[in-house]
């Protein structure tokens, strides 16, 4: 009786405890192909979104559930918060923390919730793996980052001995952390297992991945062009090989040498290694359609769209536009076209990811996002096949097609192709309005502003009353932009700025930022997107940089950047713009940017009001000039 009291108590206290929990996971040990069920209790001691919220989400900070969105809409079920989902056959592990509005429930300040995927209550493989990847996300620039890495790595060796990528990633940080001779002798150990992976199975292509992989992992990026050449000289006839070596053709800047030594390999070919030349077709049909050799064009455009992927579509519509672009075999290209319509909706949207194991593994995209893409690729195939109805004499078809593609997306590519086809069959007007629509979504577009006035002549007459009409697209823009840029506003305090220093190492002088419009542009020399948007931002800084209200502050991320390589940067001679550095190696956590260029846009009132991550084009010329006025207007 005691025995079964004692049992009885223990079971209600487990029960007290679990309902105690601000989040609970069913089942305990949740496996591939089960239904999950993540709940938020409100009420729970310590949670930290009141009850009365109208709505939660589960934020993703790390995650391979690869199909599901990263930010999920939880329902009310009585008083909590409920999600529930299927785990896919290649879940492994998730980090979350919950949101409702500008609360964020995490566990502590550098913890977030975790789904461990198990089987037979054991972690599946790469779970410790994918948590220390994680913890980039949790712990952001800590200094303990790199050791509870390293733990993380350890615990998965622990399960799982011969996991590659833990053992690279546990001796990188091995390297990291040594000194002196250990650093050499943990390195010596790390190129022991990588080249112990490629002699596993030196030619086949996801091996190499993940041999070039484990170079990357400890920082020696020069040896993966060697490996490649070695796989090249010593297994030359694998298909692997073949591959490889069109890489290294494609930079051949002969074309005919090119050619020569293209058609040479494929005398190698045949019907059990095919799979290895597609690439080396690509490079020919595309050689033989500028040449004009229909028939060589066609036999290479076989053999390119032989192979069945997701991507399969998408061949054949670059077929057909190469052919069509050429004007060459223009039935052939008009088959193509209709061939990828057919299967429109089946082109890839988002991401999609290949793995050997688990083979394409398509992203999360939401319903709306798809139906977008659909209309696009509709749009993009239809405009198409109206240009070769144009070519081929076939007018009447050709403009009932293009009106179809219209009326279904009037996506950039749709309207480059309306604007050509009515410029070629007489109809600038029509044109015009082709081009006027792509320049109210991009101002910046040069190519599509020279069309527009050839066009505008062509009709007028003339080019009177052209500018009229270009100030008139910049004020439309500018209308139609404005309501958009005021939803996207952050309005939260702007981060200090005081880790930030000149080109001298000097802090920024007192009073300097005071009431002031202050344009931030975080960069890092490294950065090849950064380097691409610096003319645009030149552009936006040259029309007020004699504005007092205005500043400039195009800041050296600091990340694998020091102050001297920010001053040694010959874009200082390049561009006027005034140049900072940052010292802060928690800025981009503070600012909420793991990603550059990062561009922010801070008021007079020094709040924080628009934000600009990666590069986006020409277009953040006239956007971010749009949003300096916004702000100088309210000043």
């Amino acid at each position: 009786m005691k025995k079964l009291l004692l049992s009885i108590l223990f079971l209600l206290a487990v029960t007290v405890a679990w309902a105690q929990q601000v989040v609970t996971i069913q089942p305990q040990f949740p496996e591939r192909g089960q239904q999950v069920t993540i709940t938020y209790h409100p009420d729970a001691p310590g949670a930290k979104i009141p009850a009365d919220v109208p709505a939660v989400k589960l934020v993703f900070s790390h995650s391979n559930l690869y199909e599901l969105p990263y930010v999920i809409n939880m329902e009310k079920h009585g008083k909590n918060w409920v999600t529930t989902f299927t785990l896919a056959r290649y879940a492994m592990f998730a980090s979350f923390t919950f949101q409702s509005g500008d609360i964020i429930d995490q566990p502590a300040a550098k913890q977030h919730y975790e789904l461990v995927i198990y089987k037979n209550k054991v972690p599946v493989k790469n779970t410790y793996l994918y948590k220390g990847y994680s913890l980039g996300a949790q712990l952001g620039k800590s200094d303990s980052l790199l050791i509870k890495q390293q733990e993380m790595f350890a615990k998965e060796l622990a399960l799982y001995p011969d996991n590659y990528e833990a053992r690279v990633r546990w001796l990188s940080s091995k390297i990291s952390l040594a000194k002196g001779k250990d650093k050499d002798k943990f390195r010596a150990q790390a190129q022991e297992v990588i080249a112990r992976k490629f002699r596993e199975n030196p030619t086949e292509m996801g091996n190499l991945n993940l041999v070039t992989m484990g170079y990357l992992i400890i920082g020696e990026n020069s040896r993966l062009d060697s490996i490649r050449k070695v796989v090249v000289a010593t297994y030359p006839h694998s298909g692997l090989a073949k591959e490889l070596l069109t890489d290294q053709l494609a930079k051949v800047n002969d074309e005919e040498k090119k050619v020569a030594l293209l058609e040479k390999e494929l005398q190698q070919e045949n019907g059990e290694n095919s799979k290895a030349y597609t690439g080396m077709h690509q490079l020919l049909f595309e050689h033989y359609v500028v040449a004009k050799n229909k028939d060589k064009a066609l036999y290479h455009a076989r053999k390119m769209a032989a192979e069945k992927t997701p991507y399969t579509p998408g061949t054949w519509e670059d077929i057909a536009t190469q052919l069509a672009d050429n004007n060459l075999a223009l039935d052939s290209a008009l088959e193509y076209a209709n061939r990828a319509l057919q299967v429109a909706d089946s082109f890839p949207v988002g991401v999609v990811r290949f793995f050997p194991e688990y083979g394409y593994i398509p992203g999360y995209v939401t319903d709306s996002a798809r139906q977008a893409a659909l209309r696009k690729t509709k749009g993009n195939l239809l405009s198409l096949i109206a240009t070769i109805c144009q070519k081929q004499g076939k007018q009447q078809e050709g403009v009932r097609t293009m009106e179809e593609a219209l009326s279904i997306s009037e996506d950039k590519t749709t309207l480059q192709r309306a604007g050509q086809f009515y410029a070629a069959i007489g109809a600038p007007e029509k044109a015009y309005q082709a081009y006027w629509k792509i320049l109210l979504e991009e101002p910046a577009d040069t190519a599509a502003l020279q069309a527009l006035k050839q066009n505008y002549i062509a009709w007028k007459g003339a080019a009177a009353g052209f500018e009229e009409q270009q100030a008139a697209i910049r004020q439309v823009w500018k209308e139609k932009m404005t309501p958009v840029l005021n939803k996207s506003r952050i309005n939260k305090k702007a981060p200090s700025l005081a880790a930030i220093v000149d080109m001298d190492g000097k802090p920024l002088p007192a009073g300097m930022l005071d009431n002031k419009i202050i344009v931030i542009d975080f960069w890092a020399t490294w950065c090849v997107p950064c380097m691409e948007e610096m003319p645009y931002l030149q552009r936006v800084y040259d029309q007020y940089k004699n504005n007092p209200d205005v500043v400039f502050m195009v800041i050296n991320s600091g990340a694998r950047n020091t102050l001297e390589n920010a001053q040694q940067w010959s874009g200082r001679k390049k561009y006027t713009f005034p140049v900072y550095y940052n010292t802060d190696k928690e800025v981009g956590e503070k600012f909420g940017f793991n990603i550059i260029p990062a561009t922010y846009v801070i008021d007079a009132r020094n709040n924080l009001q628009f934000k600009s991550i990666g590069f986006e084009g020409p277009n953040i010329e006239a956007r971010l000039g749009l949003q300096i006025e916004l702000l100088l207007k309210e000043k």
